[in-house]
């Protein structure tokens, strides 16, 4: 789990451009949750990327409720 923290955080810190498009492949499995004990917050984290392409990435990380993602965090 902190290794995910740590790649997410080192992801969003060494991007200095937003490339946006609309094809974009994305699952609902791709998704992962995760519970920072610190807190006490509940997120979720997506990486996605354009079919064959290199060049268009994102990076999604938001809070979600913990009740809802309990049985889907590792």
């Amino acid at each position: 789990m902190k290794k995910l923290i740590v790649i997410c955080v080192t992801l969003f810190l060494c991007s200095c451009s937003v490339n946006t498009s609309s094809n974009v492949n994305f699952k609902g499995e791709d998704l992962k949750y995760f519970k920072d004990n610190r807190t006490g917050l509940c997120f979720a984290v997506v990486a996605s990327r354009k079919a064959a392409s290199l060049e268009t990435t994102g990076l999604g990380v938001t809070c979600v409720p913990c009740e809802k993602v309990k049985h889907l965090i590792k």
